[in-house]
């Protein structure tokens, strides 16, 4: 039994100090790894620590690359106080230290601005350009076309229906059409509006504004009906139009437009829906009123004086 049991013996004492040995080696391996990163995170503390020294002192602090000239192109969007106001940028702070991704961003959630560029140009310059989006017409809460102007409370829509309140109220905002019947609960600023009326409204402007020689100037669009379009032009014209076919409608009503400027004539309401026979009215020209003939009156001669000579 003695016999037996040596080589067995022996055996687990091989197998243990294997397992000894591993595991020191394990060890050993550990702590070179744990020695090897933390020599490494001194050094990388170290170099970075000398980098943004560096950084400071020839960038950072340096007043050579203070922001002495803001250039802004703003495209009739704001004024450059309000673009201040919006990005924080300040002249005389380091140019380094403007976020342009973050000055972007603010001013991409104006609604009137279609794009921005930021550039930062060395030593001492920003460039901020502005493209705005073109606004065609007013799209007023009230549902009577007899209602004031009042761009105040009214919004500004490109021709996707993005609703748009301007900073700057410029002189061609004036002369935009203006919308109304539109339900002032789906009014939001910022926002497309998604309506059918609208749309087509928007479809009937833009193919207006298309023919170079119509006589045609659109004050006012009422939408509130649905199947027609009912639109007033500068010349207080009730114009009704149906809810396709633009251009067919718009050829039809330019020709009576240039009848009136040959014939003299004023026109007072067209009914563009009806095909055949369209319902046309006049001004009707009242008569000048009579001239009335005045006998003339027979003033008196003034007093006549007479001068007497003395008497000798």
């Amino acid at each position: 039994m003695r016999q037996q049991s040596s080589p067995q013996g022996r055996k687990i004492l091989n197998v243990k100090i294997r397992s000894t040995a591993a595991r020191r080696r394990r060890l050993r391996m550990a702590g070179r790894l744990l020695a090897a990163f933390m020599i490494l995170t001194l050094v990388f503390s170290m170099g970075w620590f000398g980098v943004s020294k560096v950084l400071d002192k020839f960038f950072f602090s340096n007043p050579a690359y203070n922001l002495r000239e803001l250039t802004l192109e703003l495209d009739g969007i704001m004024t450059g106080e309000d673009l201040v106001n919006v990005t924080g940028i300040e002249v005389g702070e380091n140019i380094f230290c403007v976020n342009l991704h973050e000055t972007e961003k603010r001013l991409r959630e104006i609604p009137m601005v279609a794009d921005v560029c930021v550039e930062r140009i060395l030593p001492d310059k920003v460039k901020i350009t502005l493209t705005s989006r073109h606004p065609v017409a007013w799209i007023s809460p009230q549902a009577d076309s007899n209602s004031p102007y009042d761009p105040e409370n009214m919004l500004l829509t490109d021709n996707l229906g993005l609703l748009m309140k301007p900073r700057m109220l410029l002189p061609e905002y004036h002369n935009l059409p203006i919308i109304y019947g539109v339900n002032p609960s789906e009014i939001s600023e910022g926002e497309p509006l998604h309506n059918d009326d609208l749309k087509k409204a928007l479809t009937l402007l833009a193919v207006a504004h298309q023919s170079s020689n119509s006589l045609l100037v659109i004050r006012s669009l009422n939408i509130a009906k649905g199947y027609c379009i009912d639109a007033i032009t500068d010349q207080n014209s009730q114009i009704k139009f149906a809810s396709e076919d633009f251009p067919g409608q718009l050829e039809k009503l330019n020709r009576l437009l240039e009848h009136c400027r040959d014939s003299g004539r004023s026109l007072d309401s067209v009914n563009l829906m009806v095909r055949k026979n369209t319902p046309v009215k006049f001004v009707m020209v009242s008569a000048p009123p009579p001239i009335q003939t005045t006998s003339q009156e027979v003033k008196p001669k003034p007093n006549s004086q007479k001068i007497k000579g003395k008497r000798n």
